[in-house]
């Protein structure tokens, strides 16, 4: 009797343990879906649709807004602004410049983003703006609903009376999923793709870019830290040179890194406030520890909240002392994107001027990759990207 009974528990333990495994497939299978729903109604799976997070906040497309929930979304493209309003409220997302605004000049820390070209607003911020609700709601995948007063069922009826539509969308999805050779989640910041310029009529990538730049520079702002060596390497891999402005602030530099800097061909400058004082004392200070370094000193400084900001007295006093005024034109964000929403960031801007851009970059862990992407991008396109050095005219905002 002990050995029958013994294969009929190996037997039950395997069929458990089978359709243990059939489980875990099935919902590993759904774990990277979630559905969107407006009021009692699900959206379309897809793409277009599907929720993302970016730095820990919850984002949907704008056009998730639109219609139903008496929100109407228009996007200015040559000023790169999309405007969110019911009339009496309005966001008001700058893509350029990675700021929003609300109809009283009140300022937010959670900007759109361009994603699988598709602007995608913060789902928190957009609800508590126009008097929406949202939930996270957990089903056979997750389910992010969206609500305004004209829904009728609460989260567990509308789950409950959905059963059936929630399997559907979920089997046609996976099936069309598996069919293809990749997924269509949205890829957000984790993108290896080149960034594509944005035309400024559609707001949709182009195949070429509508304007290039007469010159690009690439500046690197902050001590070298970290992810200095990566960023070298990056540039070394796409052959292109930059320059580098330090702290001349009394910050301890790297010598090494500094070194390493100049002994790759890269420039190397110095940083300031303008609300510094005894500002060429500071940067003899900080030559002499550039020079014991490398034997090098520099006359390059960028002000870190724009020269504009200078007074007189002090543009003078610089220039009397034989400095050089850089400013960086266009911020990459690097500090805040990750690699592909910064390098978007800075192929856009790049599609729609003439003029000379001096991009901005930090030492960030998202800096080598956007370096890569934007690199690639200047290659691409045939761009001309010239390095700082003292005997070229400096690009600043003085006027």
């Amino acid at each position: 009797m002990k050995r029958p009974l013994s294969r009929l528990i190996c037997l039950i333990l395997c069929i458990l343990l089978t359709c243990g495994c059939l489980f875990t497939t099935s919902f590993a299978a759904n774990d990277d879906i979630t559905l969107t729903a407006v009021n009692d109604s699900f959206l379309p799976l897809s793409s277009s649709t599907m929720p993302v997070r970016r730095g820990g906040a919850q984002y949907v497309p704008y056009s998730v807004f639109s219609g139903t929930l008496g929100i109407s979304g228009s996007y200015n493209s040559s000023d790169q602004v999309l405007t969110l309003s019911n009339g009496e409220t309005s966001l008001r997302f700058d893509l350029s410049r990675g700021t929003v605004y609300d109809q009283n000049m009140n300022s937010y820390t959670t900007p759109a983003y361009w994603i699988n070209s598709t602007i995608y607003v913060p789902v928190k911020l957009v609800c508590g703006k126009f008097n929406l609700t949202y939930s996270n709601i957990p089903a056979a995948a997750p389910i992010l609903r969206i609500c305004n007063s004209s829904a009728s069922l609460s989260d567990s009826s509308f789950v409950s009376s959905s059963t059936n539509t929630i399997r559907s969308m979920l089997d046609a999805y996976n099936g069309q999923s598996s069919g293809s050779s990749g997924s269509s989640r949205p890829s957000g910041s984790d993108s290896d793709s080149i960034p594509t310029p944005i035309d400024p009529t559609t707001g949709q990538p182009t195949d070429t870019p509508v304007m290039k730049p007469s010159a690009v520079y690439l500046a690197y702002v902050g001590a070298p830290g970290k992810n200095t060596e990566a960023i070298l390497d990056a540039l070394d891999a796409a052959g292109m040179k930059a320059a580098f402005f330090v702290p001349a602030d009394g910050t301890t530099l790297d010598e090494d890194l500094l070194r390493q800097i100049v002994g790759r061909g890269h420039t190397v400058g110095f940083t300031l406030l303008s609300s510094a004082l005894t500002m060429p004392e500071k940067l003899r200070v900080a030559n002499d520890t550039l020079f014991h370094a490398t034997g090098t000193v520099s006359h390059l400084v960028c002000i870190s909240d724009g020269s504009e900001h200078l007074s007189a007295t002090q543009q003078q006093e610089l220039l009397d002392s034989g400095y050089r005024l850089w400013d960086a034109s266009l911020d990459s964000r690097d500090h805040s994107y990750g690699p592909a929403a910064a390098a978007q960031t800075v192929t856009t801007a790049l599609s729609q001027t003439t003029a000379p851009v001096v991009i901005r970059m930090g030492q960030y862990t998202a800096t080598a990759r956007t370096t890569e992407l934007v690199c690639a991008y200047l290659s691409t396109y045939s761009i001309p990207v010239q390095t700082i050095t003292f005997t070229r005219s400096p690009v600043n905002n003085i006027t």
